[in-house]
């Protein structure tokens, strides 16, 4: 009896083993998958652009740190701000992780929520492997506005000047945004061509300051921050411990949305995804691979050197998270109120 009863632990401890085994032996075999193989990284965007430069740079980058170490292929599907891509992923790329694409930034990731024709994907079903290019905007003022605080801001009564690119950049419409819903006297004057003739317009008085990226003035010109020509008042995401989140400073929850609907694709950056349906343990390896490659010194360089922005990498089940919180609920009046914002104001003009 008791030789029986040990027999059958004994088969049940094997069988129990076995099982526990099964998905180590499963990533193992994942893991196996890419050796040998090629994987093509897709730009949607024509070559040349800044799209086009990243997605070269992660093909020259990425299979480095991918287990078998497969061979990058770059190419490029151009159209429709990335959407054609987008829809070729979605619906006729193979779903074996070996069709990886990079669609676009914003007008891609505001594709689900922004009225445009021809799109056939949800958002929120890609395979996403990871985004590096997420970057924090921060509103900079000149010291002679006399505001260093966002108390300071309200209480401000003269009418303050930002600089801003087109009327659709980010740099343009949260201000206006801010200006419409907490009555800041903002007013935006696009049409530079660049922040660095925005950062020149600041010193000679002709605008007040800018909301922009956190690379924009540390990266260009760090003396007009060491100086204290420009102040900063407020951040988009938690980065500087003293600097308020504008996300704390909203008052209504229509802002709030448009606000976060703006903000989530500088969150994001320029994200790799693939097809759905991609095998989790698959998934999971291009995911490591893509977060090991962003902290690589050389690719850290190299993209520095070429005028890539790295700023923080966003892992891809984050950027999935992200964009079902933020880019696919969004109510249809405060889209509305965002193709307002795009429209191009011909007195704001520069």
């Amino acid at each position: 009896m008791g030789t029986q009863l040990f027999g059958r632990l004994a088969y049940v401890f094997a069988l129990l083993s076995s099982v526990a085994l099964m998905p180590h032996g499963a990533a193992a075999a994942e893991a196996n998958f890419f050796a040998g193989k090629s994987i093509t990284l897709i730009a949607g965007y024509p070559p040349g652009g800044g799209v086009d430069g990243e997605m070269r740079l992660v093909a020259r980058y990425f299979g480095r740190h991918i287990p078998g170490n497969p061979t990058i292929v770059a190419k490029n599907v151009p159209g429709a701000g990335g959407a054609i891509l987008g829809n070729q992923l979605y619906n006729m790329a193979e779903r074996n992780g070996l069709t990886l694409g990079m669609a676009g930034r914003s007008s891609f990731l505001l594709s689900n929520i922004v009225p445009q024709k021809g799109i056939s994907y949800d958002l929120t079903k890609f395979s996403y492997v990871g985004g590096a290019g997420g970057t924090n905007s921060i509103l900079w003022l000149r010291k002679e506005t006399g505001i260093s605080s966002v108390a300071d801001l309200k209480a401000a009564k003269k009418e303050i000047v930002l600089g801003a690119l087109s009327p659709r950049s980010q740099n343009a419409i949260v201000p206006k945004v801010l200006a419409t819903y907490e009555h800041w006297p903002f007013r935006v004057v696009h049409g530079y061509r660049g922040f660095n003739d925005v950062l020149i317009a600041i010193e000679r008085g002709e605008v007040d300051g800018l909301l922009s990226h956190e690379g924009s003035i540390q990266n260009t010109r760090p003396d007009m921050i060491a100086n204290k020509t420009v102040k900063p008042i407020f951040q988009t995401f938690e980065e500087f411990p003293d600097l308020p989140l504008i996300s704390d400073l909203v008052t209504n929850k229509d802002e709030a949305a448009l606000l976060g609907m703006l903000n989530a694709p500088s969150q994001i950056g320029l994200p790799v995804m693939g097809p759905p349906g991609i095998p989790a343990d698959r998934l999971t390896i291009l995911r490591q691979a893509y977060m090991r490659m962003v902290a690589d010194k050389d690719y850290r360089e190299d993209a520095e050197k070429r005028g890539v922005p790295v700023g923080r990498a966003i892992d891809g089940a984050d950027i999935q998270k992200l964009i079902a919180a933020t880019l696919t609920s969004v109510p249809e009046p405060v889209v509305k109120e965002y193709l307002a914002y795009t429209e191009s104001d011909s007195k704001s003009e520069k």
